[in-house]
């Protein structure tokens, strides 16, 4: 038998630790998909044929990438909904409620703008883009002080690196309109 302590065992702050450390890592794998797909689409831009080209198992690219940013944004807004809801009783908390909701609901809408025009997959990823900035703020003014500066750091590298690659993702689909 191992002296290790079990899971059960191990002092709360053994378990913060591994918590943070779990949360870190599928928040940076969360991230990849961003990364692997503005690279995809950046070569079809400057390599190929531009990003009609770009697909991952057939799909286009640029409606991977919003479908993928809508689904991410909508997981964040619960987890702030469900924050937001074990302090209810706050008036700040009910708000973030609201906007929780409303933030997905426009990740929803974003899904849905990708087929109205063209021009309006480029509006998408920017109301995607910030709806993720929106959400970090939200999520700053209503739990700064319960969440860790570990948390907050992590928090504010992935997002600024989502918003980053929505941004260079709305470029190069605008670069496509202009040629």
């Amino acid at each position: 038998m191992s002296d290790q302590p079990s899971n059960a065992e191990a002092p709360s702050s053994v378990k913060a630790a591994s918590k943070y450390n779990l949360s870190s890592l599928l928040g940076d794998l969360g991230s990849l998909p961003f990364l692997l797909l503005t690279g995809l689409m950046a070569h079809a831009h400057f390599n190929g044929p531009g990003l009609q080209s770009a697909s991952v198992l057939g799909l286009y690219a640029p409606y991977v990438f919003i479908a993928y940013s809508a689904v991410i944004l909508s997981f964040l807004s619960g987890a702030l909904w469900e924050r937001s809801r074990l302090e209810e009783a706050n008036r700040l908390a009910t708000t973030a409620i609201l906007f929780s909701n409303l933030i997905a609901l426009c990740a929803w809408a974003c899904l849905l703008l990708i087929y109205v025009a063209p021009i309006m997959t480029v509006f998408a990823v920017c109301l995607l883009m910030a709806g993720f900035l929106s959400l970090l703020w939200v999520e700053r003014l209503t739990a700064a002080d319960i969440i860790g500066t570990s948390y907050w750091s992590m928090r504010l590298r992935i997002t600024l690196t989502v918003v980053f690659l929505h941004g260079l993702v709305a470029a190069l689909m605008l670069a496509e309109f202009t040629i």
